[in-house]
């Protein structure tokens, strides 16, 4: 079997990816946004893998792997690795976890940050008291045991409030086009401003008491003194991480040193990790115990191979896991599915990529009802990552630049 062709496309608000093989098996995954990004750099990786055999997927991806690095830079890598692991799997005629060692759980523990958020009872949060509403309505209307909020940087609301209200004693107001990068400037807070997000983290537990476990995003942008006096100052909500305190989300290092810092004056969980590519860069934050959880994003981190690998290496050091993936679409939660059924008991639960628009569950073919009840996902066991797209309903949604995509 050789690959022949890499295709990209956009449906709905999801990037794809297609690995055309001459044997007529194809692999498919989703790449966490960048429309553009995605698609003025799969031509670059397509001539690198034509003529391949898509089932030597260690072999593959060592002719690309090296040319990817920090978010964003790593998402067609990574993407590619996860629809390899679709060929060989189908080729094999077994679902992928069995490639990867087998299953340990028959069902994995997913965690939410965004879910149907127009059935919430506010879509549009404005407070802390309104966020734990919603965190206790996912929990009645899906069961999520696990639900991940922002605050700090990680809001828009909390860097109007530092432009406006003094939080923080320099702001970074953004201006377009630099969207992604909005919440990756910080300062030193203002009395004003750690005090309000002490009291945020404290009035949403109140709220939801200790009917669901809570997360919280946080950054980046915070210094590391700041972070250390917040992460302290929430100690008696034992909530179940702060994430991307200091680093995080768009920027292209992790400071171990400092999360290190952190994590061994408080008893709060730290966590940080999505824009992290390749073990070799999670090395020293595994190796240092910088953080308790970890957090890689297989479409960002060099894929499942690599974050089963990386989910190994952190149990070893008692470094707990819980990995991202939001954005990533219907194919991004198989192939987690696929991975995180495999991991060893440091895993928690990974973050539940929901399809949008909801019309993309009838565009694919392969998932069993009631896959996702009660916060958990049944593993199911067709062969590759599990999902396949009807391609005659698939089709009517393809933008006119991309009808070649099923072709």
């Amino acid at each position: 079997m050789k690959i022949t062709d890499l295709k990209s496309a956009v449906i709905g608000t999801n990037v794809c990816l297609r690995v055309v093989t001459d044997k007529g098996i194809d692999g498919y995954a989703q790449v966490e946004e960048h429309k553009e990004f995605v698609n003025t750099t799969v031509p670059y990786y397509r001539d690198m893998i034509v003529g391949c055999d898509p089932t030597n997927v260690e072999g593959v991806m060592r002719r690309i792997r090296r040319l990817g690095a920090f978010k964003p830079w790593g998402k067609v890598v990574s993407s590619i690795e996860m629809a390899l692991w679709d060929i060989a799997g189908k080729e094999a005629g077994v679902p992928v976890y069995k490639l990867l060692g087998g299953k340990v759980r028959d069902k994995v523990r997913v965690y939410c940050t965004l879910y149907s958020p127009e059935k919430l009872p506010y879509p549009q949060a404005k407070n802390a008291k309104e966020r734990g509403e919603n965190i206790l309505a996912l929990n009645e209307m899906a069961g999520f045991t696990i639900v991940k909020t922002p605050t700090a940087f990680h809001t828009p609301e909390f860097r109007r409030l530092a432009e406006e209200e003094g939080f923080a004693y320099n702001s970074y107001p953004v201006q377009p086009p630099v969207q992604y990068m909005e919440n990756a400037n910080g300062s030193m807070l203002t009395d004003k401003g750690l005090n309000y997000l002490i009291d945020y983290v404290h009035t949403i537990k109140e709220v939801v008491g200790d009917k669901v476990g809570i997360a919280f995003d946080c950054g980046p942008g915070l210094t590391a003194m700041d972070a250390l006096k917040f992460a302290k100052g929430v100690e008696d909500c034992n909530v179940m991480w702060l994430e991307d305190l200091v680093t995080g989300d768009y920027t292209p290092y992790s400071l171990a040193q400092v999360y290190r810092d952190i994590t061994n004056n408080t008893i709060t969980n730290i966590h940080t990790g999505e824009q992290v590519y390749l073990r070799q860069n999670y090395r020293e934050l595994i190796e240092t115990q910088a953080v308790n959880v970890i957090g890689p994003d297989p479409a960002d981190v060099g894929g499942i191979a690599e974050l089963k690998w990386i989910a190994e290496y952190a149990n070893l050091h008692g470094i707990m896991m819980a990995p991202h993936g939001v954005f990533d679409g219907v194919f991004g939660m198989a192939a987690l599915t696929q991975v995180s059924c495999t991991m060893p008991q440091n895993y928690i639960a990974y973050e539940y990529p929901e399809g949008h628009p909801e019309w993309w569950y009838d565009i694919v073919e392969g998932l069993p009802d009631g896959f996702f009840k009660d916060g958990h996902v049944t593993v199911w066991d067709r062969p590759g990552i599990g999902v396949e797209f009807n391609v005659n309903k698939a089709e009517k949604y393809l933008r006119p630049e991309d009808k070649d995509f099923f072709r």
